[in-house]
């Protein structure tokens, strides 16, 4: 009998490479994952830092809203800019006993949905909020 080593030596070469091709492809798409995770965490602390950005801007805004609206502020731009505005009469104040923003959106779009008494009750029959509107008038002549 003849001994034939080549016909053991061909499946063990073929098995090696494949395992090989496979631990190559498994070990690419394990830096590639990394690669992705690096970058989306980059992408999240830039998107953190302008979030950050904007928050802090937005509240730099605010606090400058909030000086201009102050009083004072008003009378002393009154004075410099002589406007002429002065405060208005207490008969000229209105005050509301519910809540005006659902009100009056439900008002102005009572054409648009019909009556909204059925499907918001909370707009058709709002809670008990005083808001009182105060407007300003100019003074004529002198």
């Amino acid at each position: 009998m003849k001994n034939n080593t080549h016909a053991f030596a061909h499946p063990l070469l073929i098995t090696t490479l494949v395992m090989i091709c496979l631990a190559g492809s498994i070990g690419m798409g394990t830096v590639w994952m990394r690669h992705q995770i690096s970058m989306t965490a980059n992408r999240t602390k830039l998107l953190q830092a302008r979030l950050t950005e904007t928050e802090r801007l937005i509240n730099s805004t605010r606090a400058d809203v909030e000086r201009a609206q102050d009083p004072a502020m008003l009378k002393l731009l009154n004075a410099q800019w002589k406007l002429g505005l002065v405060p208005p009469d207490p008969q000229k104040t209105a005050t509301l006993d519910e809540v005006p923003v659902p009100y009056l959106a439900a008002k102005h779009n009572r054409e648009l949905f019909g009556d909204l008494g059925e499907d918001f009750p909370e707009l058709a029959r709002p809670q008990a909020t005083t808001v009182s509107f105060k407007g300003a008038s100019v003074r004529r002549g002198n």
